[in-house]
């Protein structure tokens, strides 16, 4: 075998393991999705079995939250944003490493959960509650937060709600902005000079209409992956709760 086809076949040979690899990768991935897709539904469907059974013995409706922290003890809330995939049970670990890779029964997972910041209190009374999750491109966790860059889709999309243990909260989207992991948007509580640095400062980020409100609002900030270093950030001011 001269030198030429020696040439020939290791290309081939390599082409051959790149395309292993890739189907390898992309199964992986694909499979990834179905298993956290599948995980969600099947917490959704038992909560309203158990929703149902409570019925049967009393009028009065159960909380969800609190009847998922009996076996997910991390369990701190539920997020969802109408019309939108986003619709996960929240957590809240004892660092802010856990949850990026692991589902809340704690099993590990390459897309995590919705997790709080470990320095915020569980019942969202915080001046600003932070949470994250990955932006997996597929289009899971929190991903479709990309889109809120867009007014017209936040007045389509403008609320969040959060089923707690206490109850619901409802927030209202007031700023989507690239930030870098280092910016000071994930403070629990803030002085007053600093609120109104970091109002302004949102001011001159912000893609939508409108700021953030006085020191004295409630936020709920949601922060995901922009690239490596930056992190696309959403705030929301409470606007009721029940």
């Amino acid at each position: 075998m001269n030198v030429k086809k020696k040439l020939i076949t290791l290309i081939e040979i390599l082409l051959v393991i790149c395309i292993a690899v890739s189907g390898y990768k992309i199964g992986s991935y694909y499979l990834a999705g179905h298993q956290f897709t599948k995980e969600h539904e099947e917490l959704k469907a038992s909560i309203k079995e158990d929703t149902t059974d409570e019925h049967k013995k009393s009028e009065e409706k159960p909380n969800l939250v609190a009847q998922l922290k009996k076996d997910y003890p991390d369990m701190v809330g539920w997020i969802k944003i109408e019309g939108t995939a986003i619709d996960f049970p929240v957590v809240q670990g004892k660092d802010n490493d856990f949850y990026l890779n692991h589902t809340y029964k704690g099993e590990y997972h390459p897309f995590g959960e919705v997790f709080m910041d470990k320095d915020d209190k569980p019942d969202y009374s915080d001046q600003n509650t932070v949470l994250y999750g990955h932006n997996v491109r597929s289009g899971y966790v929190f991903h479709e937060l990309e889109q809120f860059k867009d007014q017209s889709f936040r007045d389509a999309h403008p609320s969040i709600t959060i089923d707690t243990v206490d109850g619901k909260k409802t927030y209202d989207i007031v700023a989507v902005y690239t930030a870098s992991a280092y910016d000071p948007y994930r403070k629990p509580n803030y002085s007053e000079e600093e609120w109104e640095k970091f109002r302004a400062w949102v001011k001159g980020k912000n893609r939508l209409k409108g700021n953030l409100p006085g020191k004295e609002a409630h936020i709920l900030t949601l922060s995901t992956c922009s690239d490596e270093e930056d992190r696309l950030v959403v705030h929301a001011v409470l606007r009721d709760e029940k």
